[in-house]
């Protein structure tokens, strides 16, 4: 007789594995437990909700809070030895922590207080109740990330929801980086097929621009959802119960979200004004396109390269002589309000630089690029297609790939950067390389997923802090039913194939 699982969810504001949890259930013989890490209003429906059966829940900032006590220094150096987890990587990266924070200035002792808290907890749970399979998604804080990188230290079977970089199609790993691919894996038999496809009007970036035109919310929805924000009373409980509204008062917030809409359009205009918009396609160029700033792609992929200046020149002091470097800022930056007209200075200060159109089209510059250099992205996998080899910062899956180019040493960069320039592609890489994911893939369009959850749960679209009733999530559940069923499957093939 098998042996009843234990399976724990990470639930956050994203709600995604709430609604994983809800349809899992009917399927399986299992016990559920949740994590969850929600604000105050929510909140309130997840302690009365009768949709999902858990075991138990954890209330994640209940466990959480701001304390007088010193850090246990030896608790946390323990804690790092046993498990093999570098957590002042995670909290420097963390984008709540130190240099994105425009609301409040953690100390030292209050980021090792909140490690040490979050450390004690993820332990004792973890110990309780011994789960099989830990479940969640590509893990944008740090917190989140420990829980992972702690649940793999354990032993317990991680099912980690990451995007492969093809249209709609994402896949179930432990780690993010690697996609669980053995590097030897490339070696094995693939089907012979010559035809290849262009790069161009690529089906992955019409996805992304689809979603963007959805997230520039309009005036009405974003002053619904600051007068909503400005009326609720519970909101400044926040501040001192949930370390990532430290310091945001109402009066901050309006005035910080009024500023953002300043500035993006203050850096749109300079970035029109001096960013080119015609470049000369026939010049031998390499194409370094932009990350975008507070994201998982680099904090916790490129821990050591989130500092993108210094990259870029990184690179420019490497290219040969007769090549210069394309540089264009990530489209995506828009919805962070661009970065300041000194940082693109900076950049193109650079003799050897030339700072692209953010609006020009990616595809043309990948397509006419003699290589591309990127710290992590989807461009990279993009040039594959087009038969042209990459230099990555940050760990992929598909670096295993002959024309994907590591950086281990910023010394070695010139001569990666040659060797990259002189390999020949095969026409066939990226077809293999689609191959080795195999039937591990799956559709689910996670931006649908994200746009349909803010239209139905979110005010206005944007603000998250606001009541639920079960009557609202069952609605959210039975209207997007359909979009899960690739998803659930591959959850239920690992879980009961296990």
């Amino acid at each position: 007789m098998k042996i009843k699982s234990k399976i724990l969810f990470s639930i956050d504001a994203f709600y995604l594995h709430f609604c994983i949890a809800y349809y899992l259930q009917s399927h399986l013989n299992a016990d559920l437990f949740a994590i969850i890490d929600i604000n105050s209003n929510p909140k309130k429906f997840f302690q009365n909700q009768n949709l999902v059966n858990f075991q138990k829940t954890w209330f994640f900032h209940d466990y959480v809070k701001k304390t007088q006590q010193k850090p246990d220094l030896d608790y946390l150096s323990n804690f790092e030895t046993k498990y093999k987890i570098d957590l002042w990587k995670l909290a420097l990266n963390e984008r709540f922590f130190f240099i994105h924070n425009r609301f409040y200035k953690f100390t030292k002792e209050e980021i090792l207080s909140i490690l040490e808290q979050e450390s004690k907890l993820y332990e004792s749970m973890l110990d309780e109740i011994k789960p099989n399979y830990f479940l969640t998604y590509d893990p944008p804080f740090h917190h989140q990330k420990l829980l992972l990188e702690l649940c793999r230290a354990k032993g317990i079977k991680v099912l980690s929801i990451c995007g492969t970089g093809f249209k709609n199609k994402n896949i179930l790993v432990e780690d993010g980086a690697t996609f669980d691919l053995d590097p030897n894996s490339i070696s094995g038999n693939f089907f012979n097929d010559n035809t290849t496809t262009n790069v161009t009007n690529d089906s992955y970036d019409l996805v992304v621009q689809k979603y963007l035109e959805n997230r520039n919310s309009k005036f009405f929805n974003k002053f619904k959802a600051l007068k909503d924000y400005l009326l609720d009373f519970n909101s400044e409980n926040l501040i001192n119960s949930n370390f990532m509204y430290y310091g945001r008062s109402k009066f901050k917030v309006t005035k910080d979200a009024l500023f953002l809409e300043f500035k993006r359009k203050h850096n749109y205009n300079f970035l029109q004004k001096f960013s080119v918009s015609s470049p000369d396609l026939h010049t031998n160029f390499v194409y370094f396109p932009m990350n975008v700033d507070e994201e998982l792609n680099i904090l916790h992929y490129a821990p050591y390269y989130t500092n993108q200046i210094e990259v870029i020149r990184h690179v420019a002091k490497s290219i040969p002589i007769n090549y210069v470097l394309y540089v264009k800022e990530h489209i995506a930056s828009e919805l962070r309000g661009w970065k300041d007209p000194d940082y693109y200075k900076q950049i193109m200060d650079i003799p050897n630089v030339v700072f692209i159109n953010p609006l020009f089209d990616n595809n043309v510059l990948l397509t006419n690029s003699k290589l591309v250099i990127a710290i992590r992205g989807t461009t990279a996998l993009k040039a594959m297609k087009s038969e042209k080899a990459s230099v990555i910062f940050g760990e992929q899956a598909f670096q295993i790939m002959p024309s994907v180019f590591k950086v281990d040493s910023l010394n070695s960069l010139p001569i990666l950067i040659r060797k990259a320039l002189n390999h020949k592609v095969n026409s066939l890489d990226y077809k293999k390389y689609e191959e080795l994911l195999g039937d591990r893939a799956f559709e689910f369009n996670m931006f649908d997923y994200e746009i349909n959850r803010d239209k139905s749960l979110f005010s206005g679209g944007i603000l998250s802090n606001i009541l639920i009733s079960n009557k609202d999530m069952v609605d959210f559940l039975d209207k997007n039913k359909d979009l899960f069923s690739g998803l659930l499957s591959a959850h239920l093939k690992i879980i009961l194939e296990t």
